[in-house]
């Protein structure tokens, strides 16, 4: 279960009520092209991926490419500490973070089920600038977990990744919290920082 909780958090409230579902439709279509991409791309060859880390992490990639903004969501961890970095840090920092939950992600979704993978209908949405759209998973162990995908509009008309919530657990807000606290153990020194993020996703992969 750690890993699965792990490993989806890279990837990262609403959508205003006056929007029309005809809108919104285009999210929930987004995340099922990407849950079938898993299906078919990644748990149905678990055989041959599950012994090469290197094919996997090319596949998960090619998945989330068009639907996560890795930049923005490193810019998103760093919170107020972004306009402190250099502009080579925030590169660094948005290239340890993928990498890093490319490889843990992966794994997590070797462990699905993939007979078993649940796009939910559109809920009513709140307000804000993200339409949530939740599916069910079920691990091959048993256990299910309910994924909330934020996803929100860009200027071009393409549905991106904002956020994520797992079994009601926050992991854009988590990870920003988790990076503001190792500012704090390294002084408000980013490049320290950084390097105990790259240390703490380590670990988790």
């Amino acid at each position: 279960m750690s890993k699965i909780l792990s490993g989806v958090v890279f990837v990262f409230s609403l959508l205003g009520s006056s929007v029309t579902w005809s809108g919104v439709d285009g999210a929930r279509d987004t995340v099922i092209k990407v849950v079938d991409a898993f299906r078919t791309d990644i748990v149905a060859d678990k055989a041959v991926l599950s012994k090469d880390p290197v094919l996997l992490e090319k596949r998960v990639d090619n998945i989330l490419a068009n639907v996560v903004d890795f930049d923005d969501f490193s810019k998103k961890v760093m919170g107020k500490y972004y306009r402190r970095a250099s502009p080579e840090q925030r590169i660094r920092f948005a290239s340890v973070t993928k990498d890093t939950l490319l490889k843990t992600y992966g794994t997590s979704l070797l462990e699905l089920d993939a007979d078993r993978i649940n796009v939910l209908p559109l809920g009513p949405q709140g307000r804000g600038k993200e339409t949530k759209v939740d599916v069910d998973f079920q691990m091959e162990s048993g256990g299910m977990l309910n994924i909330s995908f934020f996803m929100e509009e860009s200027k071009k008309g393409v549905w991106m990744l904002s956020n994520v919530v797992i079994n009601n657990i926050n992991f854009g807000l988590t990870f920003r919290k988790q990076f503001g606290v190792m500012m704090e153990q390294n002084k408000n020194d980013i490049e320290l920082a950084i390097s105990a993020w790259r240390e703490s996703l380590a670990k988790k992969s």
